[in-house]
């Protein structure tokens, strides 16, 4: 079955004449004709694999080329291959067969059905939930497609890695694409056996897959073709990842409809902990350092995360992951960033919704930031001094080479303590000002919160009281006012 349904990417069809199978280099085009809005659909240019399928029984053994034979009529009563249960649908030529895809058409040619439904999923829509709706995601795009982005949840199963998918391209833009797809026939086959024994031998046949490619054509239907033989539960994103990414730009130009609630402060204020209290109390969060895997500095990279930053494509992704279940009457709680966190971009909406934010400034001792900036950065005074110390290159031009070789002076004698605050004062502490003159931030009427340490009781009172304060879930004051007034009236 897995060598048969490349057959589907050179396009061809199955039908049955004189009691013979015969296969034509012509698709049917009855599926691109149904109405988007279908819940589910059969897939184009597939009924050949399942034919296919079907001819390995003796009574099929005999496949050919088609050539102009009369057909013949089948006898009284049939209405289609009872194995397959095939019934009255239409072909190209007007010939009358049923939905289904299989039957007898007033020439009396019949076809062979193409099996289990596969259902249409719509990435688009607001219910769309990939890990609440499905057990496995499959994006049978190349590994490189699948690192640039990909559905939140997915795992990369390609029926052609990065340097197939590059040769049957090359052969198709310059040679033919018949060439191009016979070649691809012959190595998507190979792959879909790979892909079968690495993810679903210890499958059970009610696990749900979706399956999605570029743009929902022959590779993503390759394989949701073979699963759904198989007998799996099937899905299928017409449009793949090319509509899912339109979706998700689009519900980011929503993004300056929320309100947004800044958590700002200097460097080593703790103001991650404080998104991380309160998101653990319920508050809507959006930690885009965690997203960016960066902490917005020349010193953010952080070797949890193999010093890497996703694409920009895969920090739209995870923000729209996270944002699309908010509540618009709530605020959203945010760090106060630049527009830039490492090399990605906040996104235009998103950072123009946080310029118009309200803003909570966090203060603590220097001790105290020392402390925590130590604590969060280990591994330079570890494993990566050299890489520390090759990162302080990039302050010379704005803080001078005579400081920075005190900063390494500091370093090489481990005089740790003094070094982090010297570099709070003389660059950290400069710099988030002049960023946030930058972003057009108001701090002068910031609401100052003045918090003695960074330690978890004393960050979990601050969130219980941002909230309290700022996240919208009781009426306002002045309802509340007006109810009582009522009840004196009354009295």
């Amino acid at each position: 079955m897995i060598t048969t349904i490349a057959a589907s990417l050179l396009s061809l069809s199955c039908s049955k004449v004189g009691g013979r199978v015969r296969i034509s280099a012509r698709a049917s085009s009855r599926s691109a004709t149904r109405p988007p809005s279908a819940p589910f659909a059969f897939l184009p240019r597939v009924a050949a694999a399942a034919s296919l399928s079907a001819c390995a029984s003796p009574a099929f053994a005999r496949v050919s080329r088609v050539h102009r034979a009369p057909p013949l009529a089948p006898p009284a009563g049939r209405g289609g291959f009872s194995a397959m249960g095939a019934v009255s649908s239409k072909d190209d030529h007007g010939d009358s067969t049923d939905a289904n895809g299989g039957g007898r058409g007033s020439q009396g040619r019949e076809y062979v059905e193409m099996g289990p439904r596969i259902m249409k999923v719509f990435p688009d829509e607001p219910g769309f939930d990939p890990r609440r709706d499905w057990d496995i995601v499959c994006d049978v795009r190349s590994p490189a497609e699948w690192e640039d982005d990909h559905v939140p949840g997915s795992v990369s199963t390609p029926v052609l890695d990065n340097e197939e998918r590059a040769r049957v391209g090359t052969i198709y833009k310059q040679e033919s694409p018949f060439l191009a797809k016979k070649l691809g026939a012959s190595l998507v086959a190979k792959n879909l056996g790979k892909i079968l024994d690495e993810h679903f031998q210890d499958k059970e046949k009610d696990t749900r897959v979706l399956v999605y490619c570029w743009r929902g054509g022959e590779r993503s239907m390759s394989l949701a073709h073979v699963l759904s033989r198989v007998g799996f539960k099937v899905g299928l994103i017409p449009g793949g990842y090319k509509r899912y990414r339109a979706g998700v730009l689009e519900f980011l130009r929503t993004m300056d409809g929320f309100r947004y609630h800044l958590i700002a402060g200097k460097t080593g204020c703790a103001k991650g902990k404080m998104l991380d209290q309160l998101k653990a109390q319920g508050a809507q969060v959006l930690d885009l350092e965690a997203m960016a895997q960066h902490r917005g500095s020349v010193l953010g990279e952080d070797p949890a995360w193999d010093n890497r930053q996703p694409s920009q494509k895969f920090f739209d992704t995870r923000i729209w992951e996270q944002a699309r279940t908010f509540d618009r009457s709530r605020p959203i709680f945010v760090e106060g960033e630049s527009s830039m966190i490492g090399r990605l971009q906040i996104p235009k909406n998103t950072w123009a919704g946080m310029r118009k934010g309200s803003v909570t400034l966090l203060e603590v001792p220097m001790e105290s930031r020392v402390r925590w900036i130590r604590g969060g950065y280990k591994h330079f005074e570890t494993t990566d001094v050299s890489r520390l110390v090759e990162k302080l290159q990039k302050l010379v031009p704005k803080c001078g080479k005579k400081k920075v070789a005190e900063w390494e002076e500091m370093i090489a004698s481990e005089r740790w303590d003094e070094f982090v605050e010297d570099i709070l004062l003389n660059h950290y502490d400069s710099a988030y000002a002049d960023a946030a003159k930058r972003s057009g931030r108001d701090d002068e009427n910031a609401e100052f919160l003045m918090l003695p340490n960074t330690e978890d009781e004393t960050y979990a009172r601050a969130a219980a009281e941002l909230i309290a304060k700022h996240d919208v879930s009781a009426p306002p004051p002045i309802v509340v006012e007006r109810e009582a007034e009522k009840e004196e009236v009354a009295a």
